[in-house]
């Protein structure tokens, strides 16, 4: 079985130990208390046991910042929350203090005498096994902390009893969270876990377990793994629910914001809305526009999915009263006749969508309009699609959204009289 190596942090390891050392002056007490309990426990307990080793904490591992701390605080007489304060990891399985110190007590009277002479000493088999788990080896792993008439004075001897006390099962940990929430209809990829081996190094995961992720529900995903000599590893498990919590998108057909004339007819386009899950949704609309009164209406469009996830969007359609304008129009021969605009020849002119516009023009000139520069004297026809010439002497344009963005005004009985209009 594997442990975490964390040769990465043997610096801070050393200055642990250095620091545990300036606490000898208070251990001798508790060390004594110790030694007391130990010699009890070493005569009462079987000398092996395959059951016990140094995952204390149950998780698979032995782990010198969770296990090997709670072996030297045990060894310095330590319980309850003095105990295991800070050491409970984030994948233990046993964590009360009662539980933990219940498989400290069996791992101290079977295996805590690590150099074997005759008592379990803090700052010597604590420091032992805290430095093994550590990665320390070699003399860096001695130095110091073997105890008088030890038995296993050189490490190659405390490193084979040490590793013959880890968890001989492979090391099994998940990739990721073991509660997943994921959207439903949309595809789902396993974070899946890892596996170590002390022996084998990495391990296959063994997989079980699927998740339809079109439909709604709870998943549950186990993972294993087995070593080559045939230990198999704890069995973890991830839950993942699925569900639809994607409100239904709402597509607006026309613009989402509009003026229209008082007194006309208004016909909303209304709007569509899709789901992931179940594809076209029925759109409600509430609200009303009154045409009949000037003002800004808001029309909501609603779509609900069968899991009960809402969209709203919205229109706002402004009635407004019709806005009219006059130009007056002269004519001028100097050289050629000219349409003349407020004191202007053959002006460039600017209308506005929404305004309706009236050109009074001399009875000999009439004017007219075209998409085309000089309308029927240049091979144009004449435009007339919001246009009105039932008055003598005048003719009105509406302008709207659908009226061309440049035209030309001319005179139907003289060429090049007129000019360019913009339409905006």
């Amino acid at each position: 079985m594997t442990f975490k190596n964390f040769l990465k942090f043997k610096m801070a390891c050393l200055c642990l130990t250095l620091s545990l050392f300036s606490l000898a002056s208070w251990a001798d007490s508790s060390i004594q208390e110790s030694t007391n309990v130990s010699s009890y426990l070493l005569m009462e307990a079987s000398t092996s046991s395959s059951s016990i080793n140094w995952d204390i904490d149950d998780n698979g591992q032995a782990d010198a910042l969770t296990d090997g701390l709670m072996f030297l605080r045990y060894a310095f007489g330590l319980n309850g929350d003095s105990l295991l304060n800070g050491l409970i990891s984030s994948d233990s399985v046993i964590t009360s203090s009662a539980e933990i110190e219940a498989e400290l007590a069996a791992v101290y009277a079977s295996s805590g005498d690590i150099d074997g002479n005759g008592s379990v000493d803090a700052l010597t088999d604590g420091l032992l096994l805290l430095r093994y788990l550590f990665g320390l080896t070699g003399t860096n792993l001695t130095n110091g902390v073997v105890g008088d008439g030890a038995t296993k004075t050189e490490s190659a001897a405390l490193e084979s009893y040490m590793t013959g006390l880890m968890p001989q099962a492979p090391y099994i940990k998940l990739n990721g969270s073991a509660l997943v929430s994921h959207e439903q209809a949309t595809v789902y990829n396993d974070a899946g876990a890892t596996a170590t081996d002390v022996t084998d190094g990495s391990v296959e995961v063994v997989k079980s377990g699927t998740v339809d992720a079109s439909a709604a529900g709870t998943y549950i995903i186990s993972y294993s793994a087995t070593d080559s000599e045939g230990n198999i590893s704890r069995i973890l498990t991830r839950s993942v629910t699925v569900a639809d919590t994607t409100a239904p998108i709402i597509t607006l057909l026309g613009e989402p914001a509009l003026e229209i004339e008082l007194d006309t007819s208004y016909e909303d386009a209304g709007a569509t809305a899709a789901d992931t899950v179940d594809g076209a949704v029925e759109v409600i609309t509430t609200g009303s526009v009154d045409t009949s009164a000037a003002g800004t209406y808001s029309l909501t469009y609603t779509a609900t999915d069968s899991a009960g996830n809402i969209a709203t969007t919205t229109r706002a359609v402004t009635v407004v009263e019709a806005r009219i304008e006059t130009i007056n129009v002269s004519a001028t021969n100097n050289g050629g006749w000219a349409y003349i605009i407020n004191g202007v020849s053959k002006p460039e002119l600017t209308l506005k969508v929404g305004t309706t516009y009236t050109f009074k023009y001399p009875s000999s000139h009439p004017l007219r309009f075209s998409v085309v520069n000089d309308g029927i004297h240049n091979g144009g026809a004449e435009y007339t699609q919001g246009v009105d010439t039932s008055v003598a002497g005048q003719i009105t344009i509406t302008v709207t959204s659908s009226t061309v963005e440049t035209l030309y005004y001319y005179c139907r009985l003289h060429a090049r009289q007129g000019g360019k209009i913009n339409v905006n």
